[in-house]
């Protein structure tokens, strides 16, 4: 298991969850793929769970290959977020989870955000990690071990 990820049990029963995209997108290098985040939204989803999928106003251009397809799922506002350039997605999606109770899937740490969102930040049932390991995506927060989509069309 990588450095950081707990064997903490799940929460019961379905939650809110608040998907940092573009950082799920980085978990297997460069360049980012929509393959994590999709993996992850799609499980979540098919638990019962309520997840919203959180883009910087870069994804597109970030996503290169993947850039049409991001356009097509970016129209479903009941399932993703592009915050407007200029804004940032994290503080948008902090403050959306902080008001719903909702937990972020992430692995980065909000350091520019731990003085306004202590309390979530540092509660690791609310910031849940994980890491994709021989292509599985494993996040035990959520009780999640699934196998990674091959591809972005096969997680769409």
């Amino acid at each position: 298991m990588a450095p950081g990820l707990t064997e903490a049990p799940p929460a019961p029963g379905p939650r809110r969850v608040c998907i940092d995209a573009l950082n799920l997108a980085y978990w297997c290098g460069e360049p980012p793929s929509l393959r994590m985040p999709m993996t992850a939204m799609a499980h979540l989803l098919a638990g019962g769970h309520q997840a919203l999928l959180y883009f910087d106003a870069s994804a597109r251009y970030r996503l290169g290959d993947e850039a049409e397809l991001y356009g097509q799922l970016i129209r479903h506002s009941r399932h993703c977020i592009e915050v407007p350039s200029g804004r940032a997605a994290d503080s948008v999606m902090l403050r959306q989870a902080t008001a719903d109770g909702a937990c972020i899937l992430s692995r980065d740490k909000y350091r520019d955000h731990r003085r306004r969102y202590r309390r979530l930040i540092d509660d690791p049932l609310r910031l849940i990690p994980g890491e994709v390991e021989a292509d599985r995506l494993r996040v035990p927060g959520l009780g999640m071990d699934v196998a990674l989509a091959a591809t972005v069309g096969e997680a769409w």
